[in-house]
């Protein structure tokens, strides 16, 4: 038998493998291989080459079928066996980093609370950023939806019903333009009480569209004489108890019977006022001839394909000719088409993203001090990793396996966030200012969570990485000749300095802002209000149209509801009032001064109509003339005003305006002048952080025509009692004494009053006042940890200094001169980084600037301080140091 020839060698690709496996150059050199060893055969057996060829392909058959095969199997089995081993080899790192952290468990607890309360804390707040400003709203082509708004000057405003009816009419830019207006309701099956609703045109619910959980919404033809309504998803569960056959029922407001005929979802509001009922509303051909009332909220959904631009040409278009037609009622008005997404939540946006800034601010901290840690344990552990390096660990192979650590010790805080997200979820929606839309739906969502898993990961990754790459950056022969006690291990560990360097800058950042809270907080109440509100208690109460139609009949009744909260005990006096200082709607016109031309900017004031001896009962003084009496309430007296003294200098500057006389509530073209007889002190009636408005104040049995239904026949009872009498109950009965049916709401003090009105400011200077002293407390241990570790790698050095003489004060001058350059160092930068991040801050403060001096001195020499306070322990212990001890140690 013939010699068989030597088979060729493989290619030199199979038995070098720098990176992964080629599978497919390995079945080719195979098949190769054992097809070349074939031929040779059959060569050798007296074949010609060529027919040797041709047979041995012959007898492999489909050849690249069979290699195709081989490949997948092949593939296959590799990725098995890939898989087998990371696993393997992440369950050996995950063991040993259980026994490392559970030998050690102070250490682990430390980080692990650290870390909880950085990704608890960012977790919580952004779960609030989620619910108001992320997450989709829950109507069908949401950012389609705009606010048609009628503009005087630069201030957003309600529309008439002109304008509303006009811009229904010729526009062409939207599929549904609808009105709303909000209206409150005396509901009185069972106990009476007053319910905040909305009158709307039946298109309401088509610009903004959810499926109606019970029911239907109302028909294009049904008018306020149909008596439907469609009931809250709130409303239907507490008042109705969820009774599903609520549908066809029947339901009392204002003592008419309504017919309920659906259920809105629970997530349905297109406002912030949260009403719980809508009903119909018609305009007659009068009221759409007014281009003078404004009142209406106006609602729109653009046609597909319409951009924002073109919509505002188009509202511009018939606003202009409406100019042409009604050139007195629109003076100085324009008209604005705004996305309602950026409508509802822009007061929000700017304030929950400087929150979610600061809280990460917070966790950046937290990581800057983990990481510390994690380079001291390093430290600490040299030897070994020199070791385990000496008998042939790779270096990325214990990278991986400290970060391995570093993620079980994030997961483990991330776990423990989630307890604490759970409690500060519960806190930010306990403490959240009112009507914050979609507040209440914050929580545990999956987007939530996927962030808290993120910043969990992230965090592993971001404290991790450097202590790993560092303590595996090591000197075998140093490390395993010295034990790591070379030049190096005492020099100054730079990696450390960096991060106590950035948390000091970043904590001053924290405290600046603070700071700049605190100072707007505090210049807001020395802002005065204009008016005394201890011991004052108010209550709304309204009177349904069907029972009390007439004016003569609602002011006879308000009248007596205040003889009988005047006749409670405790009671010291007792008034009313349509509105009173920094609570509830307001009613705005345009005045004319008799014997004066019309101005070409309208005189806006706010028209209050109250009783005798309200401006007493809240203490509001006159400066000019008189205050009203009760000669003033009776049928047939002059007509007479008191304005405030923004309002007085408005109209007449600096001249005398007792004696004056003024008009503009009339709504024929006759004037109907009222004698102005007194000016009373500017109150801040709208809160204080906002403007002094206008104010004009007139006796409650003067009311212009229409006034009355104008403010729903509502009124606002105020009572001011002796110290220590609470008389909210005996309120409550006083009314029922006049009219058991009349609904009694929003009872509570001017003192409440006064504290809603700055919930938002409030609210945020809490929360970044706790998030300041957060990140001041994370970089006070930071900066003892960074001094503690100084002190013990230069043990042997100072040990040496004091054995040649240096004193205990020198050695603490020495410790705390060190922390001193960190803290001088960090808040410089701080400083720096402060002037840039506090811009976004201007908007939320009150007569502060983003650059104040003061807030950023305190803050400065607060931390400069603390710094100092936090290295003195340290200092005192180096003080303390044994020479002997120290030179035998080393």
């Amino acid at each position: 038998m013939p010699a068989f020839s030597a088979p060729q060698t493989p290619r030199w690709r199979r038995y070098l493998r720098f990176w992964r496996s080629n599978i497919g150059a390995d079945v080719d050199d195979e098949f190769r291989f054992h097809m070349q060893e074939r031929i040779d055969y059959l060569v050798a057996r007296g074949l010609d080459p060529e027919t040797a060829h041709a047979d041995a392909r012959r007898r492999f058959g489909d050849i690249e079928r069979v290699k195709q095969t081989c490949r997948s199997l092949a593939q296959q089995q590799e990725a098995d066996m890939r898989r087998s081993e990371a696993i393997d080899v992440l369950r050996q790192d995950l063991v040993y980093a259980t026994r490392t952290l559970r030998s050690n468990i102070s250490f682990t607890v430390a980080i692990v609370l650290t870390l909880a309360l950085g990704i608890g804390a960012t977790t919580a707040i952004f779960s609030i950023v989620n619910a108001v400003l992320l997450r989709p709203l829950p109507y069908a082509d949401q950012d389609r939806m705009v606010i048609i708004f009628e503009k005087l000057g630069d201030l957003r405003g309600n529309a008439s019903v002109g304008h509303y009816h006009d811009w229904l009419a010729q526009t062409q830019s939207f599929s549904a333009v609808s009105a709303f207006q909000v209206q409150t309701f005396s509901l009185t099956d069972g106990e009476p009480t007053r319910i905040v609703g909305a009158r709307i045109t039946p298109s309401f619910f088509q610009t903004g569209y959810v499926r109606p959980f019970l029911g239907r919404y109302f028909l294009p033809n049904e008018t306020d004489e149909s008596r439907v309504v469609v009931v809250s998803y709130p409303l239907w569960k507490t008042r109705f108890a969820g009774d599903p056959s609520i549908l066809g029922k029947q339901i009392t407001l204002n003592g008419l019977k309504y017919t309920v005929v659906g259920v809105a979802p629970a997530e349905y509001t297109l406002t912030t006022r949260d009403e719980k009922l809508w009903v119909p509303i018609t305009f007659t051909p009068e009221m759409r001839a007014n281009y003078g009332a404004h009142y209406l909220t106006v609602f729109g959904k653009m046609k597909p394909n319409v951009t924002l631009a073109q919509a505002q040409r188009d509202i511009a278009r018939v606003t202009e000719d409406i100019r042409r037609r009604e050139p007195d009622n629109m003076q100085n008005r324009s008209a604005e088409v705004v996305l309602f997404r950026d409508v509802l939540l822009e007061q929000y946006r700017a304030q929950l993203f400087v929150l979610l800034g600061a809280v990460t601010f917070v966790l950046l901290i937290g990581c800057g001090n983990v990481a510390s840690l994690l380079l001291a344990r390093a430290t600490a552990r040299r030897k070994e990793i020199a070791i385990r390096a000496a008998i042939g660990g790779a270096r990325g192979r214990l990278v991986r396996q400290l970060l391995t650590e570093s993620l079980v010790l994030s997961l483990l805080g991330g776990a423990a966030g989630l307890i604490v997200a759970g409690v500060g979820i519960r806190f930010l929606k306990a403490m959240g200012p009112a009507f914050v839309p979609r507040l209440g739906e914050a929580g545990m969502q999956i987007e939530v969570l996927v962030f808290a898993l993120a910043a969990t990961m992230g965090c592993g990754l971001l404290f991790g990485l450097a202590p790993a790459l560092r303590a595996t950056r090591v000197n075998l022969q140093s490390e395993l000749r010295d034990g790591g006690r070379d030049s190096r291990a005492v020099a100054r560990d730079r990696t450390r300095t960096v991060l106590i360097v950035t948390e000091i800058a970043v904590a001053l950042v924290l405290l600046v802002s603070a700071m700049l809270f605190i100072r707007s907080a505090h210049e807001l109440q020395s802002v005065p209000i204009g008016f005394e509100p201890n011991g004052v208690t108010m209550m709304r109460v309204a009177l349904s149209p069907d029972r009390y139609p007439e004016p003569t009949t609602v002011e006879a009744t308000f009248m007596r509801i205040v003889d009988q909260v005047r006749s409670i005990p405790g009671v010291e006096m007792a008034a009313a009032s349509t509105r009173v200082p920094m609570w509830g709607g307001s009613v705005d016109f345009s005045v004319d001064v008799e014997g004066r031309p019309r101005a070409d900017k309208p005189n806006l004031g706010h028209m209050r109509l109250v009783t005798a001896g309200f401006l007493e009962t809240l203490r509001i003084p006159i400066v000019r003339g008189r205050s009203f009496t009760q000669t003033d309430m009776v049928s047939g007296a002059p007509r007479v005003i008191v304005i405030n003294e923004a309002f007085a200098r408005t109209l007449f500057g600096n001249e005398d305006p007792i004696g004056h006389r003024i008009s503009g509530w009339t709504a024929t073209l006759a004037p109907e002048w009222r004698e102005i007889v007194g000016v009373l002190r500017d109150v801040r009636s709208f809160g204080q952080a906002s403007d002094v408005p206008t104010e004009i104040y007139i006796p409650f049995t003067q009311a212009p025509p229409g006034a009355w239904d104008a403010l729903q026949r509502g009124i606002t009872i105020v009572a001011r009692s002796t110290p220590g009498v609470v008389i909210a109950p005996s309120m409550r009965r006083a009314v029922a004494a006049v009219d058991p049916l009349v609904p009694i709401y929003d009872l509570q003090t001017m003192n409440d009053v006064l504290t809603q009105s700055t919930s938002t400011r409030r609210f945020n200077t809490l929360l970044l006042s706790l998030l300041g002293l957060t990140g001041l407390v994370l970089a006070t241990i930071g900066i003892y940890g960074v001094i503690a570790y100084f002190v013990s790698q230069r043990t042997h050095e100072i040990g040496v200094r004091v054995a040649l003489g240096a004193t205990s004060s020198s050695v603490v001058r020495m410790v705390v001169r060190q922390a001193m350059m960190l803290a001088a160092i960090g808040i410089a930068i701080g400083a720096m980084s402060s002037l840039w991040a506090t811009r976004v801050l201007g908007s939320m403060l009150f007569h502060v600037s983003a650059r104040d001096p003061i807030a950023y001195g305190v803050a400065g020499v607060v931390l400069f301080l603390i710094a100092i306070g936090a290295s003195w322990l340290p200092a005192r212990r180096a003080a303390g140091v044994d020479p002997l001890k120290a030179l035998t140690q080393a």
